[in-house]
């Protein structure tokens, strides 16, 4: 596909969803959920490797032993696993309703949002297998097994480090470009996993440029966990800090509400901003697939 191509995939996109307050109310909630979980994610990833650099494993255990025998660590745990759960379980519904919904949109067939999650359970199991599979070659993953790793050897070979996981992540990029279309074929055209994979592999080669290309348009929009994890890293250490300055009980207590109330407006902004950007790349590899289809089989009919 051409440049042209793919400005009209990325116009086709923005046309079907800009208007549509449905389907961005749809997706609100897994879209903060999914901001929330990452963003914790690399915080702690962040903490935990700074502690081990830096040598203050004794600190952060004091820390983590004082917090096991408060009166609030067992609530706070249970909450954890429950949210843990309820995200595991979400996103592939939500993702099924969301594709799904597009597609009907874009077919101009009625349907609405509560039918489109009603319909969940007839391709949960296959969208979260293809999610268990390929989870791990996610950027988000890729960099949270670099500082695992870094965290396990000394300082001085971080550079080797880097270099090994920079080619990992590149091979991570590519394997994501050829899967890309899989969850489009495993809901739009009723495939189960493996033949999925197959023929996303082939709409990616088949349009390999445009592909890419878009594929490094999505990479960029992801950017915005950056803000995600500046915003979750400052907050608490912010919190930390003020309470060893305050010894006003009162003042203390009036500041980190007002804290509190910024970080809450804060993580709303971020979750409308994700849910906004979700579905308009969803939409986007909806008519990427969609393209790659009609290519697809005009290769095969000249082949044949």
């Amino acid at each position: 596909m051409s440049q042209n191509a793919k400005n009209k995939i990325i116009h086709q996109a923005w046309e079907l969803i800009k208007d549509d307050i449905s389907i961005k109310k749809m997706y609100f909630f897994p879209g903060l959920l999914s901001i929330v979980f990452l963003t914790i994610l690399l915080v702690y990833q962040s903490i935990y490797t700074y502690v081990v650099i830096f040598h203050q494993k004794e600190k952060a255990l004091e820390i983590i032993l004082n917090f096991f025998h408060s009166s609030y660590a067992i609530e706070i745990i249970i909450l954890f696993l429950i949210f843990i759960f309820i995200y595991v379980l979400l996103s592939p519904i939500f993702e099924w309703a969301l594709i799904r919904y597009i597609f009907q949109k874009s077919e101009n067939k009625p349907i609405n949002t509560w039918e489109a999650l009603s319909l969940w359970f007839y391709k949960f199991f296959p969208l979260f297998k293809f999610s268990n599979l390929f989870s791990e070659f996610k950027f988000i993953s890729v960099f949270n097994w670099y500082l695992f790793i870094i965290r396990m050897f000394d300082w001085k070979y971080i550079e080797q480090i880097t270099y090994v996981f920079l080619v990992l992540l590149f091979l991570a990029s590519m394997i994501n470009i050829v899967v890309i279309y899989a969850r489009y074929i495993i809901i739009i055209e009723n495939k189960w996993v493996f033949a999925s994979l197959a023929k996303s592999m082939k709409l990616s080669i088949a349009t390999f440029a445009t592909t890419f290309k878009l594929y490094l348009l999505m990479f960029i929009l992801n950017t915005r966990v950056i803000i995600n994890f500046i915003i979750f890293l400052a907050f608490p250490v912010t919190i930390i800090t003020l309470i060893s300055l305050i010894t006003s009980k009162i003042f203390l207590t009036i500041t980190i509400v007002i804290l509190s109330i910024i970080f809450i407006l804060f993580i709303l902004f971020l979750g409308y901003l994700t849910w906004t950007l979700e579905v308009f790349k969803a939409a986007i590899w909806f008519y990427a697939y969609k393209n790659a289809t009609i290519k697809l089989k005009k290769l095969d009919q000249e082949l044949n």
